[in-house]
């Protein structure tokens, strides 16, 4: 998942309540769903053969290969390394032994690599110098080692307002009095890292030290990323520490060193698109999962566990023969970890008589994760979102497992699809947001806990993965790329959509 957004869950408390009840009273409801979920989708008797040779152990093998993959280069699968493009062609090898048609999409993408560890220290305060925990590098940074005064910028919050509405930085004015030369404090808040750092940069910094709200989880120091490369060092830090450097550089003059070692540039990676060669080319089903991890370690739930899902189902319906009313399209994106890169190229590559031939995408990031919800996309795009998220939930019904309903918000690969108008959907088991109290009522779990607590972390690794959120999830994904490929869909007038009509309309 994307490092763009900081949370894509905000589940609706009366849809919970529901789904509490709708447990208590599943039995009697899969009687009547496994005999028809509707009169237009696959009954659970007809998705019943690919769901059980969809099992978690086939699942796990692509996961290991994932794993030894990036145990072998580097520790990583990140969009433009070795460890991608390995685990690209191990997914379009098997596509193509199975009988599908394999494109690799090439696109450039700006790449970066932080090659040693962020270093912040005091070397001249007034008093006793701040103490100062964890430094995390941002994404994009400049490369630099620097000895220079720290200079607050309007660290200030206006009277009123929470910290996390902090506008610290956003304005060139907030820089008016700023001596060049110096390294910027500049406190998170409303506008976007880029916005500080090109006004820090136009004001003569030499450096830029971002300090988190101090607001519920963002106390700590933060992974963020730069929308562009920039041309100086850039670091998040800690509120504690943040404060204690307001504090020292209230009484006095504050020399640090900051010093960030890393490189980027743009690279080139490609997507992997996988088509069926039965079904109608007309009403496209596209299944799709990102590929690469972060560069902080293999991704094996984020999104190894979404991209083993979606490979093996692909498998299994060639394996069995499966002709399709609609056309199957899989598609493993690249350089997702870095603003949806490779989904993005691959909708700007369409025409709108192409775009308008797909009637639905479904999107599949993290399903293993070890405190794991079961969680289904709302629709929040037109003309069929709303039927692919009562696909997934009657089915969850059907088969008495609690589910709830999540914001499918912009992070993840979905977005330039429901941009365009196309209906989408997915499942998702939940990243570094805690489990509530409720979720932990309808999943299990710990509550108070992170579904995720390797989430853009090195130990996600095969050991993080919750086996039980596999089995149950490729369930679900099995079922509904199943339903969704027989499912009868209105005739298109393809020759307006040519004529730029808009696609799916």
């Amino acid at each position: 998942m994307s490092g763009h957004y900081l949370s894509r869950k905000h589940i609706q408390m009366n849809r919970i309540l529901r789904n509490l009840g709708a447990v208590s009273t599943a039995v009697a409801a899969a009687v009547m769903l496994a005999t028809a979920l509707s009169a237009e989708t696959a009954t659970l008797a007809d998705t019943a053969p690919l769901r059980e040779a969809v099992t978690g152990d086939a699942v796990f093998h692509h996961l290991q290969a994932f794993q030894d993959i990036a145990d072998q280069n580097g520790g990583h699968r990140a969009a433009g390394s070795p460890g991608y493009d390995r685990s690209a062609a191990y997914v379009a090898d098997r596509l193509r032994a199975a009988g599908y048609r394999v494109a690799l999409q090439e696109f450039e993408f700006p790449y970066f690599e932080e090659i040693a560890p962020p270093a912040l220290t005091v070397t001249t305060a007034p008093g006793a110098p701040p103490t100062i925990g964890e430094t995390r590098t941002l994404a994009y940074s400049g490369t630099g080692d620097i000895e220079a005064p720290l200079a607050p910028v309007d660290l200030g919050v206006t009277p009123g307002e929470p910290a996390e509405r902090s506008t610290s930085g956003c304005e060139a004015a907030d820089f008016a009095a700023f001596p060049p030369g110096a390294v910027a404090l500049v406190r998170r808040g409303t506008c976007r890292f880029q916005v500080k750092v090109e006004n820090a940069t136009a004001a003569g910094a030499t450096g830029v030290v971002i300090v988190n709200t101090g607001i519920g989880d963002a106390t700590g120091a933060f992974r963020g990323q730069l929308s562009a490369p920039a041309d100086l060092p850039v670091v998040g830090i800690d509120y504690a520490s943040g404060e204690g450097f307001a504090a020292a550089t209230a009484a006095g003059t504050v020399e640090i060193r900051l010093s960030v070692q890393a490189r980027s540039g743009m690279r080139r990676t490609h997507n992997v698109i996988a088509e069926a060669p039965s079904g109608d080319p007309n009403h496209i089903i596209l299944v799709g999962a990102h590929l690469d991890s972060v560069p902080a370690g293999p991704g094996i739930n984020d999104n190894g566990s979404g991209a083993a899902v979606i490979l093996e189902t692909a498998l299994q319906l060639a394996e069995r023969g499966t002709v399709t009313a609609n056309r199957l399209r899989f598609a493993f994106w690249g350089a997702e970890e870095v603003g949806l890169v490779g989904s993005r190229h691959y909708v700007d590559s369409l025409s709108a008589k192409a775009l308008s031939r797909i009637s639905a995408v479904l999107n599949f990031d993290m399903l293993g994760s070890p405190n794991y919800g079961r969680f289904v996309y709302q629709a929040d795009a037109p003309s069929g979102g709303a039927e692919i998220e009562r696909i997934f939930q009657d089915y969850f019904d059907a088969v008495r497992l609690a589910a709830a309903p999540t914001d499918a918000d912009k992070s993840s690969d979905h977005a330039p699809f429901a941009a365009k108008g196309v209906a989408t959907g997915g499942l998702y088991s939940g990243s570094m947001e805690r489990m509530s109290n409720e979720e932990a009522a309808l999943f299990g779990g710990v509550a108070g806990g992170p579904h995720d607590r390797c989430y853009h972390r090195a130990c996600d690794t095969v050991a993080n993965i919750n086996r039980q959120a596999i089995e149950e999830m490729s369930d679900a994904v099995a079922h509904a790329v199943l339903a969704l490929a027989q499912k009868p869909w209105p005739r298109r007038d393809l020759r307006a959509a040519e004529h730029g009509a808009t696609p799916g309309a």
